[in-house]
């Protein structure tokens, strides 16, 4: 056997490990590509288990904890809000204690995902709060969170300090530029925006409440 096919041979053998290897890293970023705890049970949540929430996805580990989900939904409530940021699917606008400018020096970790505070005091708070600490920073959504994630007029995303007030809802943009062109066509852009449609459909159902 000449040392030319041998070396052909080996070549082959060491690119055939390496797609291997390579196929199999691939298969593990797609399994980890979602990654979200049941809110009710605590165990790994499923993306094809969940539920709406303010125009949003909740997601469980099994077919019967969404039932216990529905039954008593304030008591899962902080732990609601914290999935939502845990997934990417709304934005922290504001330190969820005061509502106040957030200080990106005062953050602390919360099951995973980082949350930032206006002061010192606040961080503390958090840090000691321990198991507590998401009921402590997640009850009140409004204070520090929006279900906004992208500009309804540029579509990037948005930026804490840019926003209007339109109708009594807080409209976060990417950048100084992007607020005049919704103010002058707010019709336009208003379904791109969650907050807004979610109170729409508020309107909408307490309307059909009345008449029932």
């Amino acid at each position: 056997m000449s040392k030319r096919f041998l070396t052909v041979v080996c070549s082959c053998v060491a690119l055939g490990f390496t797609i291997s290897a390579n196929s199999a890293e691939e298969e593990k970023t797609a399994e980890k590509k979602f990654d979200a705890k049941c809110i009710v049970s605590g165990a790994p949540a499923k993306e094809a288990s969940f539920v709406d929430y303010r125009g949003k996805k909740l997601f469980f580990c099994c077919e019967n904890c969404p039932k216990a989900y529905k039954a008593d939904p304030d008591k899962f409530l902080a732990k609601a809000n914290h999935q939502l940021l845990y997934t990417k699917q709304i934005t922290e606008v504001a330190c969820p204690l005061t509502g106040k400018p957030i200080n990106e020096e005062k953050t602390v970790d919360i099951a995973g995902t980082k949350v930032g505070f206006c002061c010192g005091n606040c961080q503390a708070k958090a840090e000691k709060a321990g198991d507590d600490a998401i009921a402590l920073v997640f009850a009140d959504f409004d204070k520090g969170f929006t279900l906004q994630t992208t500009c309804p007029v540029s579509g990037a995303p948005i930026v804490a300090d840019q926003k209007v007030s339109f109708r009594g809802l807080d409209v976060y943009f990417c950048c100084p530029k992007c607020p005049a062109a919704f103010e002058a066509n707010p019709k336009k852009f208003a379904k791109k925006v969650p907050q807004i449609v979610e109170k729409r459909k508020k309107n909408k159902q307490k309307k059909a409440d009345k008449k029932s």
